[in-house]
């Protein structure tokens, strides 16, 4: 029986994680840009593309073997779960591989297009991504049975120290006075060892591998894996299309310091959103093994309305100081950075991570057929507006293409709550005055904030005002009860007196 104390460790450990790759990213990020420039960080977030080989090389045997092993627990049907997963994704990864080796600098030049003068160095990085994406997926294969062992909180230690290599390697031979080719060597060497430690980890907690009768129960075990990780496999292939995709055609018609913009964008989306993922990433198992489906529509319900609240300061807090940020962060570009930050990051927070919840309810449930609608309307909506609206208004068509793209993600994801779970969201004139309350507080602080004639002052205003102000008026409007804290955290005194002190 999984504990709420452990699912409680699980998600703190991959926000600690989370939050000090942040710090990493942030801070390799400037001095890439200051040491090598914009365009050259477009090449690097181009050719990086390659790390997305893993949606054509992954059949979904992460979440197959998750959902299973949560399921079944250790057994030799687990056993064998996992030597049929491992089979396939060698038997696929490996020769996919090569095959993009081979044809590197077609890839390169005439698919991602890289200019010429950037050939030598970018098809070094290009190499070393391969590899090092080759071990990540078979790895995954691993972490993948220590996650449906609640064992999370090991695969995000093994993610910080990758984290921490990756993105310290980069700033070390960047500051060196190095290249491409060598901020590859670095992503490669940070792959190896998050490999080593995945086996370290794996074979501690689970043991060996002891699998048997394979002439009888390989073929079983991959046909199951398959069959599940296959839908999942096309609602990845399918996103394929909506992010790296996207960077191709950016860079096609609006060049690559766009594609800088966009990628900076994202890459603090990622951090943002990130936070979600990893407070969520135990409910997969943990969902897994439920069967009440009252239970599950509650939860569902009341977590993403939770989710709502939590994402309201941290949006209010990013349009308030993202200016400033930029300023002392990056120092080049201000204007066009802060706008794309902005643009692409405060809606994908108002309406991605509200759909989380019943996303995670689709794969653990055995619905992964239904991430393929999302992932379908989304890439749809994006790439249509964008190729109807570049001609027109330039940039800000890759802006205005992904919000859309996001608005139909969180209808989708209204539709399927109330198909599947009947969960009804009535308007409600109350809480709408509360949030009005609370979006009331976020405009004053801002503008508190613009006395102050420094940017790293009114950063630290902000920071410091809005988290307590909002909890404050948050109890105060009785958006968040005394019982919230005993239904996500149990009998948590720290939390239950924090609660009582605001």
């Amino acid at each position: 029986m999984v504990t709420k104390k452990t699912i409680i460790n699980n998600s703190i450990s991959g926000v600690v994680q989370l939050v000090l790759t942040a710090l990493l990213t942030f801070l390799c990020i400037p001095i890439f840009i200051n040491k090598l420039g914009t365009e050259l960080y477009g090449v690097f977030a181009i050719v990086s593309v390659i790390g997305n080989l893993n949606i054509f090389a992954n059949l979904g045997l992460n979440s197959a073997l998750i959902k299973y092993i949560s399921e079944q627990g250790k057994c030799s049907e687990s056993e064998n779960d996992i030597f049929a997963s491992l089979v396939i994704m060698c038997l696929i990864i490996i020769p996919l591989t090569i095959l993009a080796f081979i044809f590197r600098e077609f890839i390169l030049i005439n698919v991602l297009g890289v200019p010429l003068k950037y050939y030598n160095q970018s098809q070094i990085l290009y190499s070393t991504l391969l590899v090092s994406n080759m071990l990540l997926l078979i790895g995954q294969i691993f972490t993948a049975v220590l996650d449906s062992m609640q064992k999370i909180y090991f695969t995000n230690f093994v993610q910080l120290i990758y984290s921490t290599i990756y993105w310290g390697g980069i700033i070390a031979v960047v500051l060196m006075g190095k290249h491409l080719d060598w901020v590859g060597y670095a992503i490669m060497t940070a792959a190896c060892l998050w490999f080593i430690l995945v086996l370290i980890f794996f074979f501690k907690q689970w043991g060996r591998i002891a699998f048997s009768n394979l002439n009888k129960t390989f073929k079983p075990a991959a046909k199951k894996q398959l069959s599940f990780g296959a839908k999942v496999y096309l609602s990845g292939f399918i996103s394929f299309f909506n992010e790296p995709l996207f960077k191709i055609l950016i860079s096609n018609f609006l060049g690559l310091n766009v594609v800088a913009y966009f990628e900076i964008g994202l890459k603090i989306r990622s951090q943002l959103t990130g936070l979600f993922s990893k407070v969520l990433q135990p409910l997969f198992p943990y969902l897994s093994s439920l069967r009440d489906k009252q239970h599950i529509a509650i939860l569902i319900k009341d977590l993403t309305a939770k989710i709502f609240l939590l994402v309201l300061p941290i949006s209010a807090l990013l349009i308030i100081t993202c200016k400033d940020i930029v300023t002392l962060w990056l120092q080049v570009d201000i204007i066009n950075y802060s706008i794309f930050i902005v643009g692409l990051v405060v809606p994908y927070l108002i309406f991605i991570p509200l759909t989380q919840p019943i996303y995670i309810f689709f794969l653990a449930k055995g619905l992964p057929e239904k991430t393929i609608v999302f992932q379908l309307f989304s890439v749809i909506t994006n790439v249509v507006f964008f190729c109807l609206l570049v001609n027109f208004v330039g940039i800000y068509a890759v802006i205005i293409s992904n919000v859309l793209s996001y608005l139909v993600g969180f209808i989708l994801g209204i539709y399927y709550q109330d198909r599947l779970l009947n969960i009804k969201y009535k308007f409600e004139l109350i809480y709408f005055k509360r949030i009005l309350c609370v979006i009331l507080l976020f405009i004053l602080i801002g503008l508190i904030s613009n006395i102050f004639v420094f940017e790293i002052i009114r950063i630290i205003f902000a920071s410091i005002i809005v988290i307590p102000s909002v909890l404050w008026l948050y109890k105060r409007l009785e958006l968040i009860k005394f019982d919230d804290i005993n239904n996500y955290f149990g009998s948590n005194r720290f939390m239950s007196n924090l609660l009582n002190k605001i």
